[in-house]
């Protein structure tokens, strides 16, 4: 590598860590888990159909759940179904890292050394930046590279170091998350969304070998390998089972206080997807948030501070389809942000730790 090269590739790593407690302040203690909704927490069906009318333009194959923690007000659109995460699996994948950091297992300043054989096909700035040969980086530059830049080399490192996926689906089942399942390694989602045979072993699904052996492979086969990600039952997430899981990093169940800072510092500062849940919100909104992309999955979840006191709004959709362009799949899910983001503001407006004191002493949960 040349000394251009290596010295960007460091700025690049600098820029990849963060600190693990700097956002304690923007985001305040956890809010107690919802409590059951009185009447007045009821979201109007004027609500519920103008995410109907959204849903139309992308032929309703889209799904949607909302929480306004405080009040623990809840709205969904086909909020029951399963959607492909793509790289929204990255979330859950996360919590079981961040639970074996917690109890010492991990160390986030470690330095490993990620070899040309551990690189992945798909979006890998990391990858990108190697010149081809081994990195030496930190731990916890993996773990932002994973979430901060959805680094598939990074995900599958820090998957690996963290029990696989059998492993993450089992700590979301510990926290009482249903809904929401973790099956592959990002080598092996890649080599199914080709049609790469079960039968080639990881270890051959390398980036630079991964390219030769789906450039091999026939343009029929290829496409409907594409066409069955989009019902492959593996790796998928209901958008409640995924908002019940973004509530737990919220109230930072499992979490050390440490941990819970870090996380949703890494999914703030994160700018992928700008024309999705972010889209149409002010530019200063804080929005921890994950977006996916994969086959015909366009996503976008996460936990939204909503404007003067009126608390924090986590919103989950997935769209699903090839018969949309992407443009229209991202404004479907901007759309829908911004119309929940509207009403909880409005509603909740002054009115988020007044609400979130009289659910917690059990008074009705409008104050």
């Amino acid at each position: 590598m040349s000394l251009r090269a290596t010295s960007l590739a460091a700025s690049f790593l600098l820029l990849a860590s963060s600190g693990r407690a700097v956002a304690q302040e923007v985001l305040g203690p956890p809010v107690p888990g919802p409590m059951p909704v009185g009447a007045a927490c009821v979201v109007p069906d004027s609500i519920g159909e103008g995410l109907r009318r959204i849903a139309r333009r992308v032929r309703d194959a889209v799904g949607v759940s909302a929480l306004h923690v405080e009040s623990g007000a809840r709205i969904s659109f086909n909020g029951d179904q399963p959607f492909p995460m793509a790289s929204v699996s990255k979330v859950p994948m996360a919590l079981e890292f961040l639970r074996r950091v917690d109890l010492g297992e991990i160390d986030p300043a470690e330095t490993v050394v990620v070899t040309v054989e551990e690189f992945r096909a798909g979006h890998s700035p990391l990858a990108a930046w190697s010149g081809a040969r081994s990195v030496r980086i930190t731990v916890d530059s993996l773990f932002s590279l994973m979430l901060g830049q959805s680094d598939n080399t990074a995900t599958d490192v820090v998957l690996n170091m963290s029990g696989g996926p059998e492993a993450a689906t089992r700590h979301l089942r510990q926290l009482g998350v249903e809904g929401v399942r973790v099956d592959r390694s990002e080598a092996r989602t890649f080599a199914d969304l080709v049609g790469l045979p079960d039968t080639i072993p990881e270890s051959e699904l390398y980036r630079y070998q991964y390219f030769r052996l789906r450039d091999a492979l026939p343009d029929p086969h290829r496409q409907a390998a594409r066409e069955r990600y989009g019902s492959d039952p593996q790796d998928t997430a209901t958008p409640e089972g995924m908002t019940d899981l973004l509530l737990t990093i919220h109230e930072g169940e499992g979490l050390s206080p440490e941990s819970r800072a870090w996380i949703l510092d890494v999914l703030n500062r994160s700018r992928s997807g700008s024309g999705r849940m972010r889209g149409r919100l002010p530019r200063s909104t804080f929005v921890a948030h994950k977006t996916g992309t994969m086959g015909g999955a366009i996503n976008d979840v996460g936990i939204v501070i909503l404007p003067d006191g009126a608390g924090h709004l986590i919103v989950s959709v997935f769209v699903n389809t090839l018969r949309s362009p992407t443009w229209r799949r991202e404004r479907t899910i901007a759309e829908m942000t911004r119309l929940l983001y509207d009403y909880f503001s409005e509603e909740f407006r002054g009115r988020g730790a007044a609400v979130a004191l009289a659910r917690r002493f059990g008074t009705p949960c409008v104050a």
